[in-house]
């Protein structure tokens, strides 16, 4: 799955496919009482030591926010803001008990119904999950960077990672799958025929993950291996 935002003109269009979801029965929260009760959660959580005072819990309150504001049905999206928690912090813990203590329903049931009509609401709760991992991205970066920074030889496969990132350095097996001739074709062939000691001691530590590498390239590129008889006949 890829990681990217969940845009304003997706969560418009997810609205208008769902709107004709029914919501009969039950309540509609506020973002005031989401956050209400988020609060009482957090208290909970500590009196009960299951964080510490210092730890942060996730809301879902200004998920829910975003997709009222883009005309998704107020209790369809107040499901998709608590599925898109960590299991870990979802208050309450599961999708019935949610159902009848958040959104004042009998069961599950409705919730249920919606998920198996419009497929397309757990697809908006996997990509708003996706999401949130983008609010690790510049830890994530300057980590690397950091680590690519030491001088010492156990940063090497951090600089490789780097130097691959900022275009500043191609590895040698995709320049050679790259360039059209089917080297890389050949290539592979002949590191195949090598043991495995003798494939670390030509490409180094990293020897297996370079041969997956070389292997995945030339499965995506779709070219198919020159055979010398091939090139014999067309010489002749």
């Amino acid at each position: 799955m890829t990681v990217r935002h969940v845009t304003q003109l997706e969560l418009e269009n997810f609205a208008n496919t769902t709107s004709t979801i029914e919501e009969e029965g039950g309540v509609l929260l506020s973002v005031a009482d989401v956050k209400a009760k988020e609060i009482l959660y957090r208290k909970t959580l500590i009196e009960q030591n299951k964080i510490t005072l210092e730890e942060e819990v996730p809301t879902y309150a200004e998920i829910y926010h975003d997709l009222l504001n883009a005309g998704i049905r107020g209790r369809v999206a107040a499901y998709i803001a608590w599925a898109s928690m960590p299991k870990k912090y979802r208050f309450p813990e599961t999708q019935d008990e949610f159902a009848q203590q958040v959104l004042g329903l009998t069961s599950d049931r409705a919730i249920a119904t919606w998920r198996k009509k419009y497929p397309e609401i757990d697809q908006m709760v996997a990509d708003l999950q996706a999401e949130a991992m983008l609010e690790y991205r510049p830890g994530a970066f300057h980590a690397l960077g950091t680590v690519a920074a030491d001088p010492s030889y156990r940063a090497n496969p951090d600089r490789r990672l780097f130097f691959e990132m900022t275009k500043d350095y191609t590895p040698r097996i995709k320049s050679e799958v790259d360039d059209g001739k089917g080297v890389g074709h050949k290539l592979l062939g002949q590191l195949k025929k090598l043991s495995t000691a003798q494939l670390l001691e030509t490409l180094g530590s990293d020897a297996i993950s370079l041969m997956n590498e070389l292997e995945d390239e030339l499965s995506s590129s779709g070219d198919e291996p020159t055979s010398s008889a091939s090139s014999e006949e067309s010489n002749g």
